[in-house]
């Protein structure tokens, strides 16, 4: 075996680390650069794949260039070549290789080697362990050119010897209406886009099929989604690439006529395509069947898919197991020892831990991740600390660049899996996919030397740079505090340069380079708008402190004129939001991506859909103006005086006491971590921040401190007046509507199971006598019913 190699330029040599030897080749660390224009491309067509090798770099090398290259089988020893093959099956022409070349001899592994000690001719060898890795091999090839339009070439001194770290890297791109681009597509879409991900290392490609042959579940689809499926099997295999289905169960399987007629139609499915690989069937989210019946049902499908793919695995999830499910999940493998079983995937809503789950699995079982990249909120890996204006105006799948992220969550568990086939429901994580195959290939690779290739690659050659600081910019500007984040104009700044710099058919088919613009724009004008509004909130606080006690309408009449203004957005923002429906616009027409629900026909407004969002208040009008009406109802103006000064004051409670909005990061200071979020990014250990979708309550009221799986929400005080008594405040609130058990001080029970009110608002709770007597108090609420504990605000109200 010959490992993943990497090259280092240390003191102008360049060092070749294998295993514990060391192999010095002297040259610079940066060479000339050599011109390819001319060059001729010498590769064998043996077999389809190579085929499909050969076109995918000719094809993308003219894409970018206007170049031609010409093509043979055979070395015409003169003037510039690339010479693709393997060992076994080199071109034509008896073409030796470089003396000091070396092929990974590992699958997949492959070499590039650049040689210009000929008579001064050039020669580039790509040289694959096996056909898969001549295809990573030219894919790589590709990221080290420099491709201008009339211009190809490349340095000098390019090296690469490498082997993958990972042998399963792939990516989940179902052809279904939840997309919010995919259901667009036809199937020249999609092999590009497959191209694509096989230049930064993908090996698989997870379709989700339909059971139904006419099922057509978009209005933009063309093709109805069992022949979309049969048809991307087939063009799977031209590539040598891994076809995976996500099939999930539909019915009762426990009912005999529906366990037989399932398998039915997962037999017709079976027989239609030419290739697959591999099924993985999720246990839950959706499909919920206990592993008692889930089990039995899987050996007979697995007997059902092998009569047509004998060679095909089948994995199975735990998503969603009670304990005592996965106690049963686990007691079957071990017990019986299934050889139709090839692994376990590690999933969303898994509610035990990756490490839990090596140890209960047998060696003889790989497990496979399928980690959501593709989700921001309410998913597996959350973003954390993110500014609720962002939540609620970008939602669930925005254009989402985690480039620090992706790296922290692919390396803190991958040494208990065989790498990964991620969930994703789009484009919007299109940067987060070549990232996570490109770590699964090989954890040294660097985020900036990624990025600069990929901005290289698909935003413009002279854009690497550039692209790569504004899409690292992406990450930082989503964290922490957006009113004081001073990066959001900077990196405006940077992406409005590449625009201008970008040619018109640039602007209007590259739908990468519309997508950094889409994201540069939208978080310049939700930053605009926040701190626009946020002064339009404050100044009607200030209207309404004028209220007298014998009338509060005026008051109040002024408050809501100076709110309304909002509706009328400044010159500077209205530029923003028009170029964000242009951008819109064009991201429909280049790659038929829905960004709203009304003119693209989104299939919802969580899915992506972030034009929906545009007019969404990012202060707290839409409850104010009901608190309003309440208001004037009220029968005496002394419950008015103090409904208002309760509103003007609701963070400030009287001196002494202490308030904690734990859906905003910036405003717990009293909410305890049990992890650093590094360690458990998912959070189902720890504490995180949990954003509901908007509506018109109060703000603070829409995100939530969360925990999840029975792990315990814990708040910790201290200074507090050891002579002072103090009384509790709690609003309750979130999707999980958790019944909740709150003690104070480990053992000191403030209440009692409490399921979340259904009418949303604070609650005043006793403390227990003595509780703040040591000037200190712990607060601890325990999950009694539902998916995991979700407290919205709290005050320690001083008496």
């Amino acid at each position: 075996m010959f490992p993943d190699v990497k090259l280092a330029n240390q003191t102008g040599f360049w060092i070749l680390v294998v295993f514990f030897q060391v192999i010095v080749i002297s040259f610079s660390a940066k060479g000339d650069e050599l011109e390819l224009q001319d060059a001729t491309l010498v590769s064998s067509i043996n077999s389809t794949v190579q085929q499909s090798t050969t076109n995918l770099f000719l094809d993308e090398v003219y894409k970018r260039t206007r170049i031609k290259l010409a093509h043979t089988t055979s070395s015409k020893g003169r003037g510039p070549e690339i010479i693709f093959g393997c060992p076994e099956s080199m071109p034509n022409g008896k073409i030796k290789l470089p003396a000091n070349i070396r092929i990974p001899n590992k699958a997949e592994g492959f070499a590039i080697w650049v040689d210009d000690s000929l008579n001064n001719r050039t020669r580039i060898y790509v040289m694959g362990r096996d056909e898969r890795g001549l295809l990573f091999g030219a894919g790589r090839l590709l990221r080290l050119l420099h491709m201008r339009d009339g211009s190809l070439s490349i340095d000098s001194t390019a090296r690469v010897i490498t082997a993958p770290q990972y042998a399963l890297r792939g990516h989940q791109i179902g052809y279904r209406n939840t997309a919010n681009s995919y259901d667009a597509w036809s199937i020249k879409q999609y092999e590009q886009y497959i191209k694509d991900l096989v230049v930064f290392g993908t090996n698989s490609i997870e379709l989700i099929p339909s059971l139904d042959p006419e099922e057509r579940n978009s209005v933009h689809m063309d093709l109805n989604i069992w022949d979309m499926t049969i048809s991307l099997s087939s063009l799977l295999d031209d590539y040598g690439l891994d076809v995976w289905f996500w099939l999930s169960l539909r019915g009762d399987v426990s009912d005999p006529a529906v366990a037989e007629n399932e398998l039915v139609q997962r037999r017709k499915l079976f027989e239609s395509c030419e290739r697959i690989d591999d099924i993985f069937v999720p246990g839950g989210d959706p499909g919920e069947t206990h592993p008692d019946i889930l089990m039995p049902w899987l050996k007979r499908m697995a007997a059902v898919l092998h009569d047509t793919h004998p060679n095909a695995g089948l994995w199975v999830s735990n998503q969603g197991f009670t304990p005592e499910e996965n106690d049963a999940f686990f007691g079957y493998i071990r017990e019986h020892k299934p050889d139709w079983l090839a692994g376990v995937v590690f999933g969303p809503w898994v509610k035990i831990s990756i490490e839990e789950m090596r140890a209960a699995t047998p060696s003889r079982y790989p497990i496979r991740r399928y980690p959501d990249i593709t989700h921001t909120v309410r998913c597996q890996y959350p973003v954390p600390e993110w500014d609720r204006a962002f939540a609620h105006t970008l939602g669930r799948e925005p254009f989402n660049p985690r480039p620090k992220a992706m790296k922290q969550i692919q390396a803190v568990f991958a040494q208990y899996a065989a790498g990964s086939v991620t969930y994703s429901d789009g484009i919007n994580d299109d940067i987060n996919k070549a990232l996570w195959s490109s770590f699964e290939w090989d954890s040294n690779f660097t985020i900036d030397d990624l990025l600069n290739d990929y901005g290289r690659y698909f935003i413009g050659e002279d854009f690497g740079k550039l692209a790569a600081e504004g899409i690292n910019a992406f990450e930082v500007n989503w964290k922490g505090p957006l009113s004081s984040q001073t990066g959001i104009e900077e990196n405006f700044d940077r992406w409005k340069k590449i625009e201008a710099q970008s040619d018109s058919l640039t602007l209007s088919s590259n739908w990468r380079l519309q997508l950094c613009l889409l994201r540069a724009y939208y978080d310049t004008y939700v930053q605009r708008r926040l701190l626009w509004e946020t002064e339009l909130e404050e100044k009607a606080y200030i209207a309404l402190s004028e209220a007298k006690s014998n009338d509060v309408v005026p008051s109040i009449e002024k408050a809501k004129v100076i709110l309304a203004i909002a509706d009328d957005q400044p010159l500077a923002i209205k530029e923003l939001r028009n170029r964000l429906e242009s951008l819109g616009n064009t991201l429909y027409k280049s790659i038929g991506m829905q960004l709203d629900v009304t003119h693209y026909k989104a299939s919802g407004s969580e899915r992506g859909a972030v034009l929906e969002s545009l007019y969404e208040p990012l202060n707290n009008r839409k409850w104010l103006e009901k608190e309003f009406e309440t208001i004037i109802n009220l029968s005496s103006s002394e419950e008015q005086l103090h409904r208002i000064n309760t509103i003007i004051n609701w963070e400030s409670p009287s001196s002494g006491s202490f308030y904690d909005d734990l859906g905003n990061s910036s405003k717990q200071p009293h909410l305890m971590s049990q992890m650093e979020w590094g360690q458990d990014p998912g959070r189902v250990f720890s504490t995180q921040e949990e954003y509901s979708k908007s509506s018109d309550a109060r703000l603070s009221w829409v995100d939530q401190g969360q925990t999840l799986f029975g792990t315990p929400l814990k708040m910790e005080y201290t200074g507090l007046d050891p002579s002072a008594t103090y009384r509790l405040r709690v609003t309750y609130a979130g999707r999980f509507r958790a019944t909740m058990k709150l003690l104070a001080n480990d053992n000191q029970v403030v209440h009692e199971a409490l399921e979340q009110p259904i009418t949303i608002g604070p609650i005043e709770f006793s403390l227990p006598e003595g509780a703040t007597k040591r000037g200190s108090l712990k607060l601890e609420w325990q999950l009694v019913d539902g998916r995991g504990c979700q407290v919205a605000e709290v005050w320690l109200v001083k008496n």
